[in-house]
């Protein structure tokens, strides 16, 4: 069995360490709405096409629970499981103006669970999953779709997006945020492909929002992370020919760890736009190390560059794996569901796990390398993830989408599968900023980040905030992390 035959996170948790303690919203800072509202539920109930789930109805214990198990049970005031844009309108104009948290949810892995607030109102859109490839490759795709069924439409037509690995991941909340994918240098983020958008403001009003109408909205949703400024039905995008993909994993011995990073960041520096990949530092007192990558060039090709790589860590790999796939099947190989149907793919489950994230700025140094190992010396059940950057992601400016971090080296993100450190997680991020750059990826949310608003949105924050307000004046959108409380 390979590492990523049981899920990217769920591996990348099971190799940090496992755990169970649940914590508390206080614990995590989320602002809780006061109980009693003037919102009238059974009128907006009669209202809606699609079921409103109060506690105490049937399903809405499943319904409530987030993915990420370790946010703890949570309990909005009612899930509406709008049937379509209308329901979408309905929501929001009963809703706003009651001081109740008003949330759209589409996959439900928001990191700090910002999409199932306790005492609000989740506008969950998974019933809006119609797929439709038009003959000139454009895909239209509802806001409730996840990547794997995404994945598996487009190669029907041999097409392709390019976007995460994790399979129940909703693309809506991936590509608000930027959408960091396995095969990122080659074709950019998946905002990228982001052609137009259908979206409910916070005035009930519907956009069709493209390059020509709305522009300044459309320009916010390329980055500008998920839960801000209005609720997005339906998604545009323009794909790609669907490629062949080679992937892969070296492992060196733990005691090359500073030297593996050094090596893969500067071999990175150099490497071809085919070529993404990332390099794992596990916590130990002497820290692990894995690189693992998607190859969309030739595989003779692809071995020229790992011997390089193999080269300039001055040690044989301790193993080494590579298979070549068409895009689909790349894409459940790395989302842990190889021998599986999409059908199972996508069937939603519950893990537990902290993390946070910070933005590589520059290439790795030696000196880089070594503050890294020596921190990850000091933890127990954590791993750092360098995924890669730059080749088409720098590509683009970075005032050009909301997406600030065009010239990054890599995302880091900080990854624990123990519930029950978070602490020590939100401290190496903050270790982190003097060593490897101060900016965060905003789709790896953290609730215990002071410095997240500069650290999402960067020299993009002005902008974006004026967007956002122009949009929603009276902040009918609000949580905790919302670019309104920037």
């Amino acid at each position: 069995m390979n590492e990523f035959s049981m899920g990217r996170r769920r591996f990348l948790g099971l190799t940090a360490a496992a755990g169970a303690a649940a914590a508390s919203a206080a614990l995590l800072g989320e602002p809780v709405a006061a109980a009693t509202s003037t919102v009238d539920y059974a009128g907006l109930k009669r209202a809606l096409k699609g079921p409103l789930l109060r506690p105490g109805d049937a399903g809405y214990a499943v319904a409530a629970r987030p993915y990420n198990s370790a946010l703890g049970v949570r309990r909005p005031a009612a899930i509406a499981k709008v049937a379509g844009v209308d329901d979408v309108r309905t929501c929001v104009r009963r809703v706003r103006g009651h001081g109740v948290p008003l949330a759209a949810r589409a996959g439900g892995h928001s990191y700090a669970g910002f999409s199932t607030p306790n005492n609000g109102v989740v506008v969950d859109l998974s019933a809006l999953k119609g797929i439709t490839i038009r003959g000139d490759g454009t895909a239209v795709v509802g806001a409730g779709v996840r990547l794997i069924d995404l994945y598996s439409a487009l190669a029907a037509h041999g097409r392709a997006l390019p976007a995460g690995s994790c399979p129940t991941v909703g693309v809506a909340g991936s590509t608000l945020g930027g959408g960091i994918g396995v095969v990122a240098r080659t074709y950019g983020l998946t905002c990228d492909h982001l052609r137009a958008a259908t979206v409910v403001t916070a005035d009930g009003a519907v956009h069709t929002v493209d390059g020509n109408h709305d522009a300044d909205l459309l320009w916010a949703l390329r980055g500008g992370g998920g839960g801000n400024g209005g609720i997005v039905t339906s998604f545009t995008f323009g794909t790609v020919p669907a490629p062949t993909v080679t992937v892969f994993t070296l492992r060196f011995p733990a005691a090359r760890t500073s030297r593996v990073l050094r090596a893969w960041s500067q071999w990175m520096d150099a490497a071809p736009d085919q070529l993404t990949s990332l390099c794992a530092v596990t916590a130990a007192s002497t820290p692990a190390n894995r690189v693992t990558g998607a190859w969309t060039g030739s595989a003779s090709a692809l071995t020229r560059h790992l011997t390089a790589l193999i080269s300039a860590v001055g040690a044989s790999p301790t193993s080494r794996t590579v298979h070549t796939y068409n895009y689909l099947t790349a894409m459940k190989y790395f989302a842990g569901c190889l021998s599986k149907t999409v059908a199972v793919c996508h069937t939603p489950g519950q893990e537990a796990f902290r993390a946070a994230s910070r933005m590589l700025d520059r290439t790795v140094t030696a000196s880089i390398a070594d503050r890294v190992v020596a921190l990850m010396r000091k933890q127990k059940g954590m791993v750092l993830l360098f995924d890669s950057l730059r080749g088409q992601v720098g590509r683009i400016r970075a005032a050009d989408t909301a997406f600030v971090h065009r010239g990054a080296h890599a995302s880091v993100q900080v990854y624990s599968g123990n519930a029950a450190n978070g602490p020590a997680v939100l401290a190496v991020q903050q270790a982190l900023a003097p060593i490897v750059g101060h900016g965060s990826y905003v789709n790896y949310l953290n609730p215990g980040q002071k410095d997240w608003a500069s650290a999402y949105y960067g020299t993009n924050l002005p902008r974006l905030r004026q967007v956002i307000r122009k949009y929603d004046p009276a902040r009918v959108f609000d949580f905790q992390q919302s670019v309104l409380r920037a």
